[in-house]
């Protein structure tokens, strides 16, 4: 008898999941539609995981033509053939390194054509050239519910495998957010806590890596609007996250200059803000009730980050995301007959965190107790219509 893989869900719900990250559900695009797939990757290290991270992404947006971080490419064509599961379509591939200090911010940033297949179970998207530059990620050959990617590129290279405990809803990929509308909607599929193991070329020489990362595919069909985004994980792969999508100025900003006073930066309102606390092993994650996340100028080249979250039982977690490194992508796309473009920008802060304080379940948080946790923060800004 095959032995189960997971002690809160059947093996055919985990195998399902799987199967359907390698759809963007081409039957619910529309004009507004974007899809992309994305790694986020903590090697293990003295302090824990991190400060090194890595991020890979394939990522494609609805249009005749639009440009992603200044290469232009076309658009998903929404009268495409994708019968069968199999999916034919212009994807950008980008990926970045951060040594703790440095940035490396052309690991990988090249368009070209993708495909997708169901049945296969894989996503690919290169440049067609002799080199095979690109990013695949497919369906694990070693592992039941695993994932593995190859990245090929001029600025690096890797060669790795994700899994899960399968533990709990924090440690398998599922379906998070499933929406859909005569407007529109989202489809998300995350993987919250996943572990790695792999080769990587660095700007440095050739690594063997192991960590924590994170995984999600997100197919949003409606424009692309700002949030904050955060996910920060411990020593012991205790994870923090939140969501926090928001209107606000920033929504009308282009570019990567901020406001000049922390009133204009901080003027936003959340719209159904929610955030989690994972431990490891734990039957469901710990929600919250409320959760803000207040940008602070002058403490430094990068905006800081005062995050609190607060239970109606009086548990409470705050700390300061302090940026150590930036990543900037952002989607332009001309309309009105390229009168006018439309522009949404993604900054995805690597941060450590500072200042922990609070008290979850009668323990209390600190990093003398917990040890120094590292994360990601996105902050992004512009309506992507």
């Amino acid at each position: 008898m095959e032995a189960t893989l997971s002690t809160y869900r059947d093996d055919a719900a985990h195998r399902a999941a799987i199967d359907q990250i390698w759809s963007q559900l081409p039957e619910l695009q529309n004009r507004h539609s974007s899809s992309w797939w994305f790694f986020l990757l903590c090697p293990e290290g003295p302090e824990g995981f991190g400060p090194r991270q890595l991020m890979f992404t394939v990522a494609a947006r609805a249009g005749r033509r639009i440009r992603i971080n200044d290469v232009w490419l076309p658009g998903l064509d929404l009268k495409r053939p994708a019968a069968g599961g199999h999916d034919r379509f212009d994807g950008m591939c980008v990926g970045w390194y951060t040594d703790g200090q440095t940035v490396h911010d052309e690991f990988i940033r090249l368009a070209g054509p993708a495909e997708s297949d169901v049945a296969q179970g894989y996503l690919r998207c290169g440049d067609g050239g002799p080199e095979g530059y690109g990013i695949e990620f497919r369906r694990s050959a070693e592992r039941p519910v695993g994932m593995a990617a190859t990245v090929c590129a001029p600025g690096g290279e890797a060669e790795f495998e994700a899994w899960g405990d399968l533990d709990s809803p924090a440690s398998s990929p599922g379906v998070s957010i499933d929406i859909n509308t005569p407007f529109g909607g989202t489809h998300y599929i995350g993987w919250k806590r996943l572990r790695f193991r792999g080769q990587f070329r660095l700007p440095t020489g050739m690594e063997t890596l192991q960590g924590v990362g994170f995984f999600q595919r997100v197919c949003l069909n409606v424009p692309v609007f700002p949030w904050k985004w955060i996910w920060a994980i411990f020593p012991d792969q205790s994870i923090f996250t939140a969501y926090l999508p928001y209107v606000g100025l920033n929504l009308f900003r282009k570019g990567y200059r901020f406001f000049k006073s922390n009133r204009l930066e901080q003027a936003s309102l959340a719209i159904k803000p929610s955030a989690h606390w994972m431990p490891p092993g734990a039957a469901a994650p710990l929600r919250f009730d409320h959760v803000s996340a207040t940008p602070v100028l002058g403490r430094g080249p990068y905006p800081q980050f005062d995050v609190r979250a607060t239970r109606a039982n009086g548990d409470a977690i705050s700390f300061t995301a302090a940026p150590y490194g930036l990543s900037r992508f952002y989607i332009d796309r001309p309309v009105l007959g390229g009168r006018i473009e439309t522009h949404w920008n993604y900054n995805e802060f690597m941060f450590r965190m500072e200042n922990l304080d609070g008290r979850l379940l009668g323990r209390p948080l600190a990093r003398e107790t917990l040890g120094q946790a590292f994360g990601s923060f996105e902050y992004t800004y512009g309506l992507g219509l």
